[in-house]
């Protein structure tokens, strides 16, 4: 602008998102491309502009241009911003190939700081390229757009600020609000409040809603967070060159994952010289430019400087790259801001138009176009279908090499005013950069960008699916887009626990295919594979999450009226009808009729057990949610031929369901597993031999009574699933937190006084599968055979022959330690102390399982106190667990170093490498159990993180750390490195120098750091806490009431000023006292006594002091002591008594033995007889007759 030379700043935002796919050990895959940015749905905004002067002439328009050939393209345009009382919108199409430049309300520009909803939505039917482009007299710019699917949460933004002031704008895109917080790295002001550098800005964004901020500080470096997806825009009001006039600037930023560390700048003359800017988001990056020596950036550090003609730009982590055009062809102009495309997003076919005229020509800018291409795939590249020549007003400008690469430089300068272009490569990729000049002021855009994620793996949705399938599962693939043909044979292979099953696909999409799933019948993390070659090969893979059946509510509920839901139990022989219902809406709101379909299990033909093939059991039903199905109509469905009890499921799909021409089915919707009964003849267990056999091993005892089992995270959780069905008797029944190495589960039930339970009615169980690992299996070798042996027939005994209940004589708890508060330690032994560190922390460790334990203290605000932020653990037999507070003030669970997603999350327990993972609803608790033998009970409060540790007594002297060493003597866990030890009434002070030997060093930790933070942002070995012990006579009324005798709570109450940080620390001490006590309680059982042939025991307690009761069968009495009782030895008082057959029932079996006997040998027997039973007493006789 001619009258105006002023200042300007352009704002520059680091994007972090915590966010990831849970993967443990599964790797994904992809071959080497990537979605581009071109496709149907974008949202994008103008940022502010110059105000000064020639707001009239302001204009703003999108373009868009179209890639299909073959049909129409629909386009609209909406927002929510009201322009003249009403939200603008505006639909139209584009012709095959074609383009169509809009004009939009300039009161969508966005201005100063403030939030708004004026920002744009473009959704096509087809995919395409879209553009904006600012007019304003003498201050001109545009920009590329990025499609919503390939936007990311992770940026780094550039702020030149020679002029203006500068600008950056957010916005959110999904449609849930999107938490945003940016660490400043200069001044603002934002809804009345400062910021400085330094200081956190956070806010919330809904769908479509921007906030932009500007300022006249260099904002360069600021690093934004947000825990959803977001666009960024970039730019200034007017920036200016060196004897130029200023010119607007406006750009949509690249996120992170698809930076590349490969870019190559040009210049349309080798000898023009233009002004760049690179940015790092990855600490200890080193940059290569040419004549110029290496450079080390770290996350959020920036350069800037000038270079001549076109070069190659390389550096060892992912670079973002900007040019401000300064000369064009020998000319200086007005600045413009382009994305420099790294070699990492080059493309082969890119489309893109010229603007119809400038603010100072009617005939439009002087147009250029510049190609980096290979050296030797030059002649394969095309502008509008043919060989790039001089002709038809193609002028040729500068051709050159890339110094020291195998690139070249192709310059050509294009008619001026509007014009579509196409460019073609057919070898290989391109980048190409569209730019113009007219009297002080200047255009300029990449023209596309292939936006790969450094990460390359599919994007999934949902991130998690259910064990019966059915499902509609959408996938993102980077390569779909390829192809215009979408009836190409897609298919999906997915990993279902009984070999690789594959299903049909299709492209749903520019970049999405959705395929059905199948069956699964294994519980965790799973590989989904995605061809695109009719199966030939499958490239591309991700991994997906598969609950227990039993995590989740059925979708739909099949209930007999005489029986609780819960049961999962139908009765055949009853009369009482079958209730089925299910929401409506989850067939499909068009959907009018529906079949209610069952399958039924039975081993195939690997001897796997399997559901079969679906029959209907009722079609053209109305779809109104609900059928009632007489339970004797089932008969003749599930196993006609057959008396056995079945393991069945029901799943609800649309009525004369038909194969769309993509050959997928429709939707499924599933009940849960369900057992059907259907005779109430006395089935024999043999017929369930098979399963039987087939028995549990490698399983931790029992707890003896349920507080016990209550505290020990390591081993049990709380798993009360119908038990007056299942467990009659039983009051709690728990169940392994992690299945054995075999895959078999220990249950533990308990009575009303707590007392464990064994044996027949209401004991636990060795089940053959654990249920949360393996909940199909669980079902067919444990469940199944249970309903038949125990419930259908009097053959219980001979079940829990096979799956034992036990009886914890041999059950020893592990041992706790703990970590809360300001930190206090509580080791493995009973040693309490207090060290307050800044730094990560080496809590345990152990050459057994190659256990590493280790907790992150960070300062607390202003004071002179640290907290747990952060602990990480890992054996060498587990996926690595991290669980932290984000600095937005969120639990963050990192499993192997990606975030799981918790997030309205209907899954509360998840399974990984080596471990279970369970929290609550509010992310509050978070437990973790390693089945090497160490569980972690993570507390964490908006002020606090505490910890509670549990290990197996199979640690014994095995470890080290600040937890101590496990060896039974509290006196000898203050240790040193070098083995000695600390006196046990150490100062504080002394064994804050003990605590800081055990700080970790950089190449020791484990932890999993989220950019652009390190090791080294936490590392503050010179901090200097309190080491005075709080003075009684100094505490107020308020903390002795809150804290009483609690000398951790005083101290942190007085340490901190915050009496609710206090109280945590009082709440989790108290529930590590709990721990500790039950753990100490040594409580006597005795063995699990041997059969009583001919009787039974009556009782199923065996704990010290409990007495046996044993009768005898029918014409059976008992001999021996009546009354054994459990010692405090843990033994029986003596052995268990016999039960002998009545003499008359002697005396009849010898007379029938008599009668096929000489009447000598009859004499002899019978006189034998009479003495034998004249000389037998009962027990209960006074005296025998003689």
């Amino acid at each position: 602008m001619e009258s105006v030379v002023s200042r300007c700043v352009w704002l520059v935002t680091i994007l972090a998102l915590l966010h990831g796919q849970a993967q443990g050990q599964l790797t994904p895959t992809a071959p080497g491309c990537s979605g581009i940015s071109r496709g149907t749905h974008f949202i994008v905004g103008f940022t502010d502009n110059f105000q000064d002067t020639d707001l009239s002439s302001r204009e703003l328009f999108i373009l868009v241009v179209a890639f299909n050939n073959q049909q129409t393209t629909s386009v609209t345009i909406s927002s929510k911003h009201q322009v003249g009382g009403k939200p603008f919108t505006e639909t139209f199409d584009v012709d095959q190939s074609g383009f169509k430049q809009v004009r939009v309300p300039v009161e969508l520009t966005m201005a100063d700081t403030d939030r708004s909803f004026k920002t744009i939505d473009i959704s096509a039917t087809n995919e395409v390229s879209a553009y904006g482009l600012m007019y304003q007299d003498f201050t001109t710019d545009a920009f590329l757009g990025i499609p919503t699917n390939n936007l990311g949460m992770q940026y780094v933004v550039i702020t030149p600020t020679r002029s203006r002031s500068g600008h950056f704008a957010i916005i959110g895109t999904d449609t849930d609000s999107t938490n945003v917080q940016v660490t400043m790295q200069g001044t603002a002001t934002f809804e009345g409040r400062s910021y400085s550098r330094g200081d956190i800005l956070s806010f919330t964004l809904s769908y479509q809603e921007a906030v932009q901020i500007q300022s006249a500080d260099d904002l360069t470096g600021s690093i934004i967070q947000a825990d959803k997806p977001i666009a960024v825009f970039s730019g200034s009001e007017c920036e200016s060159n060196p004897s130029s006039y200023c010119d607007t600037l406006t750009e949509q930023l690249v996120p992170v994952k698809s930076w590349g560390q490969e870019h190559i700048y040009t210049a349309s003359r080798s000898t023009d010289r233009n002004q760049y800017y690179i940015v790092s988001y990855f600490p200890g990056t080193n940059v290569s430019i040419p004549y110029l020596e290496t450079l080390t950036l770290n996350a959020g550090d920036s350069w800037e400087g000038i270079l001549a003609g076109s070069g190659e730009v390389t550096s060892t982590n992912p670079i973002l790259m900007m040019q401000q055009l300064a000369t064009i062809n020998g000319v200086t102009v007005d600045p413009s801001l382009i994305q420099v495309p790294a070699v990492e997003q080059f493309g082969s076919r890119f489309g893109f138009t010229t603007p119809p005229y400038s603010g100072g020509n009617a005939e439009g800018f002087f147009n250029f176009i510049t190609i980096v291409v290979k050296r030797d795939a030059r002649q394969t590249v095309y502008l509008n279908n043919a060989p790039i020549i001089v002709t038809d007003g193609i002028l040729s400008v500068d051709e050159h090499d890339v110094p020291e690469s195998e690139y070249i430089s192709i310059t050509i300068q294009v008619p001026r005013g509007e014009g579509v272009y196409y460019i073609d490569s057919q070898s290989s990729p391109v980048s190409v950069i569209v730019y113009g000049y007219e009297a002080d002021e200047t255009y300029g855009y990449a023209a596309g960008l292939s936006l790969n994620s450094n990460k390359q793996h599919l994007s999934l949705t949902p991130y998690f699916l259910r064990e019966l399938g059915g499902e509609r599962f959408s996938i993102t693939v980077p390569c779909v887009q390829n192809s215009n043909d979408v009836t190409n044979d897609r298919k999906c292979k997915f990993s279902t626990g009984v070999g690789d099953v594959v299903v049909d696909g299709v492209q749903t999409g520019s970049y999405t295919l959705e395929c059905n799933t199948p069956a699964f019948y294994k519980n965790g993390l799973t590989a989904v594979f995605v061809s695109l070659d009719g199966g030939s090969t499958f490239p591309y893979s991700g991994v997906i999450y598969v609950p227990s059946e039993e995590d989740l509510p059925p979708l739909v509920t099949v209930k007999q009226m005489t029986q609780e839901a819960s049961s999962r139990v139908i009765d055949l022989n009853s009369a009482d009808p079958i209730l089925i219902s299910w929401d409506r809406t989850l067939v499909g709101d068009d959907v009018s009729k529906v079949t209610v379909m069952v399958q039924v299990s039975s081993y195939n033909t690997d001897g796997f057990p399997a559901l079969k093939d679906g029959v209907a059991v009722k079609s053209n039903v109305i779809n109104n949610g609900t059928l009632y199905i007489p339970g004797l109509d089932l008969k003749t469905v599930i196993n006609p031929t057959s008396d056995e009890p079945s393991l069945v499921a029901f799943y609800v799909t649309q009525y004369k369901q038909r194969r769309r021409r993509d050959n997928v089915y429709a939707l499924r919707i599933y009940s849960g597993l369900m057992h059907v009964i259907k005779s109430v003849a006395n089935i024999p267990c043999s017929v369930f031999s098979r399963q039987l056999d087939d028995v549990a091993s490698g399983l931790d005892p029992c707890p003896c009574t349920s507080s016990q089992a209550n505290v020990n995270s390591l081993n049990f959780v709380e798993a009360n699933f119908f038990n007056s069905f299942f467990h009659p008797g039983a009051k709690n029944c728990f169940r392994s937190t992690t299945s054995s190495s075999t895959g078999s589960g220990q249950q533990c039930c308990y009575g009303n006084n707590g007392d464990i339970l064994v044996g027949s009615p209401g004991g636990g169980t060795a089940d053959r599968f654990a249920p949360g690992d393996h909940f199909w299996l669980h079902q067919w070798y444990d469940v199944l055979p249970w309903l038949g042996c125990c419930k259908l027939s009097d053959n219980c005994k001979a079940y829990y022959d096979k799956r034992p209940s036990d009886d914890c004589s041999d059950y020893v708890p592990p041992r706790p330690a703990g970590g809360t508060g300001d930190p206090h330690i509580t080791s493995l032994d009973g040693k309490r102390f207090t060290f307050n560190g800044a730094g990560e922390f080496l809590m345990a460790s152990s050459i057994l399982h190659n256990l590493t334990f280790q907790a992150r203290m960070e300062i607390y605000r202003d004071t002179k106190a640290s907290v747990y932020t952060a602990v990480v653990i890992q054996t060498n037999d587990s996926a690595k667990v991290q669980v932290q507070r984000s600095n937005m003030n969120q639990t963050m669970i990192l499993v192997d170093g990606e975030t799981i997603l918790q997030e309205s999350s209907p899954i509360p327990v998840q399974y990984h490498k080596g471990l279970r993972i369970s929290f609550n609803r509010d992310f509050s608790e978070i437990k973790i159990a390693l089945k090497s033998g160490v569980a972690l009970i993570v507390y964490v409060k908006p002020e606090v993180m505490s910890f509670i540790a549990q290990l197996d007594t199979k640690f014994k002297s095995q470890v080290n750390g600040l937890l101590g060493n496990m060896n039974e003597d509290p006196d000898d866990d203050l240790q040193y490195l070098n083995g000695s030890s600390l006196n046990t009434n150490a100062s504080l002070y002394e064994i804050h120098e003990l605590g800081l030997e055990w700080l970790v060093a950089e190449e020791d930790s484990i932890f999993t750091y989220i950019s652009p933070y390190d090791y080294t942002t936490y590392l503050f070995p010179e901090f200097s806490p309190n080491l005075v012990t709080p003075d009684p006579n100094l505490i107020s009324q308020e903390i002795k009431d809150l804290c009483g005798e609690s000398f951790t709570c005083i101290f942190d109450a007085m340490t901190t000023g915050s009496l609710s940080f206090a109280n945590e620390t009082l709440l989790v001490t108290g529930t590590l006292e709990t721990i500790q006590l039950m753990s100490s309680i040594k409580i006597v059982s005795c063995e699990f006594p041997e059969v009583v042939e001919n009787g039974k025991i009556n009782r199923s307690v065996y704990l010290e002091n409990s007495t046996l009761r044993v009768t005898c069968d029918e014409g059976f009495y008992q001999q021996g002591s009546a009354s054994p009782w459990c010692q405090g030895d843990g033994q029986w008082s003596s052995d268990l008594p016999v039960c002998v057959a009545e003499p008359i029932k002697v005396a009849i079996v010898l007379l029938i033995a008599l009668a096929s006997c000489t009447a000598t040998v009859m004499a002899v027997l019978l006189i034998w007889a009479i003495l034998h039973v004249k000389n037998t007493c009962k027990p209960t006789q006074v005296a025998c007759e003689r």
